[in-house]
């Protein structure tokens, strides 16, 4: 196929240089043939045949000078002037013919031609129109004196054209001879294109015809694995469905994904992956009949339809086998690697009666089964198209809710334990649909990342927290910071946050230890986190270490990061009591974060014991039911207003 792909692309550039070639030959000719009617519009023999009129107009004027000197009293002063307005028009014809001055370019043509208009000039008393002196004997010879001097020049220019005649045609003999050797040599160098083109193809005629079989995998087959891919499987699912129709029987769509395979790509290299897909994919095939159709839709995505089939109690049979033999290791270049896989099942004409309709049902059935632990299959329901369907509502208002301003922000305090003092709080997203309330962050979040719409949210929910901190430290404590929580996504290098960040900063003067943003631990494994967060760094924002604990981090990136705040996650204090493993593990954490320089922050905390032991420990802030609820805006700044500064939390309970 890249054969074929690299030939039609020489096809087309032999076809566009043949086309360049012989546009370029017939502007080349064009070009010489302007050249040569360059040399050829004025004509020597012409240009010299006027210049000799003038020289013969000339010699008239002066026998008729001559003659009148000679016989005054036989002076015809018409006819005179006859002469004289026949040798002024030569003079006018040689010189306003363009060719004159070309051909006798190095001559003394043009000091000829002024010294004879000078002469005309000097003699227009006489013979012109306006004004006429009388002509006498001694003006005629005074007019002959300056005549035979112009004559002898007039002459030499005569010789000097027939001259410059000779060599302007010798020049334009050897230009055309130099024209057709150049059209020859072009017309030979089309040849050669032409045949050579012609030869091209020919000889991809023949590859054609030789792998039109080869071309035909290639769209059908998947070049890995040499199953069916996308293209074909959906002909074949098309062509089962018209003949699963007629015999009223049953189909059963199965869309198999591979778990954790992405992790064998980033750990043991893409090669290794395909290896184990091609297994993968050879394991398959035996798990089914050869009438069945098992293909590649792409990635670690297959299909197999399972097509006449009396009834659906084998697909569960036929499922497990796959499941088990997926599960088996597999040999790769000297490696083992392990995966396992979700299945998700549909049936024809039970839950649909369309391609589409059946691929995206087994896509949904195979999501429910990886969000039910993987290494499992599941049956499409009903149930399944309508948490479709409300998943795709809740996408459809969330793509407006930012314009419509529906978003809100809440603020739940962030208090000092050893104090009471309360000069940070955490900034929480709320959202008030039109019809359905208050929708919690757990349910539109996660769409809100899968769709990229994090990004402009997270980005408006950071301006809205600047703005809210900038009022408050003016208002209220000058070092008040908010605590907003941050989407990985928006943490990316291909997204404008950091600049939208340091924008708003800039725009409200606002130092950037304002604001802190709460990351989690996923994101301290990511090899390129450091540069960006030293670039968060370089804007003065502080970064917490949210729900510390729960996620895959280790002591060493704690080490690597420089992170300012660590929040120990509520799991971990909800049961804090004395004696308890939950409490040694805080006071670990404590005493590590400590060591490191890193400050912390307890979540969760909901009853005075919980506090009282933190604060004991060395913890040092606090947040939970204890101190407040999320409230909005307007409350919060009510727990400024009831009391002096700095906010404390003994006044408030």
């Amino acid at each position: 196929m890249q054969s074929n792909k690299s030939i039609t692309y020489w096809l087309i550039l032999i076809s566009t240089s043949l086309l360049l070639v012989f546009s370029g030959v017939l502007y080349l000719q064009f070009h010489h043939s302007r050249l040569l009617s360059g040399t050829v519009q004025y004509n020597e023999s012409n240009v010299s045949w006027n210049i000799f009129q003038l020289q013969s107009e000339a010699l008239r004027f002066n026998n008729a000078l001559y003659t009148a000197v000679l016989d005054p009293s036989s002076i015809d002063m018409n006819k005179l002037r006859l002469r004289h307005d026949i040798f002024y028009s030569r003079v006018d014809t040689v010189t306003f013919n363009p060719a004159s001055e070309q051909l006798l370019n190095g001559t003394a043509y043009l000091t000829i031609i002024k010294s004879t208009y000078d002469f005309l000039e000097s003699i227009d008393p006489y013979f012109g129109e306006s004004y006429r002196k009388p002509l006498d004997r001694e003006a005629m010879l005074a007019i002959l004196q300056q005549l035979v001097p112009l004559q002898e020049k007039l002459n030499d220019l005569s010789l000097a054209s027939v001259h410059q005649s000779g060599l302007h045609a010798e020049n334009r003999a050897a230009e055309v001879q130099r024209q057709i050797a150049i059209s020859t040599r072009l017309i030979l160098f089309q040849l050669v294109l032409t045949l050579l083109f012609f030869y091209i193809v020919v000889r991809q005629i023949k590859q054609l015809q030789a792998s039109r079989e080869d071309l035909s995998k290639v769209a059908n087959y998947d070049p890995l694995t040499s199953l069916p891919n996308r293209r074909l499987f959906l002909d074949r699912l098309e062509q089962e469905l018209k003949k699963v129709h007629r015999t009223k029987d049953h189909l059963a769509l199965l869309f198999l994904d591979l778990d954790n395979f992405k992790d064998i790509n980033d750990t043991l290299g893409h090669e290794v992956g395909d290896l184990l897909l091609q297994e993968a994919a050879r394991r398959l095939r035996k798990c089914v009949r050869e009438s069945d159709t098992v293909s590649r839709l792409g990635g670690d995505e297959f299909t197999i339809i399972l097509s006449d089939m009396a009834s659906t109690e084998n697909v569960a049979g036929i499922s497990e086998a796959i499941l088990k033999t997926l599960s088996d290791p597999f040999e790769l270049d000297g490696r083992e690697g392990f995966v396992s896989a979700s299945i998700g099942i549909t049936f024809y004409p039970d839950d649909a009666d369309d391609v589409n309709s059946l691929l995206k049902n087994a896509d949904q059935a195979m999501y429910v089964a990886k969000e039910r632990g993987r290494n499992r299959f599941h049956y499409f329901t009903a149930s399944m198209q309508e948490a479709a369907q409300t998943k795709m509502h809740l996408v459809n208002d969330l793509r407006s809710a930012l314009a419509k301003k529906e978003f809100q922000l809440h603020y739940q305090p962030i208090v000092e334990l050893t104090t009471g003092i309360v000069h940070k709080a955490e900034v929480l997203l709320r959202w008030k649909h039109p019809l359905r309330g208050i929708i919690s962050p757990l349910e539109f979040i996660p769409a809100a990342e899968e769709t990229g719409l994090i990004i402009d949210i997270g980005n408006w929910v950071f301006h809205e927290a600047a703005c809210q901190a900038q009022r408050w430290r003016q208002q209220y404590q000058s070092s008040f910071q908010l605590s907003v929580n941050t989407s990985p996504l928006q943490l990316r290098a291909d997204t404008n946050s950091f600049e939208s960040w340091r924008s708003s900063l800039k725009s409200l003067e606002l130092p950037g230890n304002a604001i802190a943003i709460e990351i989690t631990e996923s994101l301290l494994m990511d090899a390129s986190f450091a540069k960006r967060l030293v670039a968060i760094h370089a804007m003065g924002v502080e970064v917490s270490l949210d729900d510390f604990g729960t996620g895959y981090s280790s002591m060493s990136y704690l080490k690597k990061f420089d992170i300012d705040y660590l929040k120990i996650d509520k799991s971990f204090v909800a049961n804090l009591q004395q004696g308890s493993s939950d409490l040694a593990i805080c006071e670990a954490v404590i005493v590590m974060a400590h060591k490191l320089g890193i400050m912390v922050i307890a979540e969760g905390i909901e009853t005075l014991e919980q506090r009282n032991l933190l604060n004991a420990m060395g913890c040092d802030f606090g947040q939970g039911y204890l101190f407040s609820y999320p409230v909005p805006a307007t409350a919060f700044e009510k727990l400024f207003e009831s009391r002096p500064k700095p906010l404390t939390v003994t006044d408030q309970k």
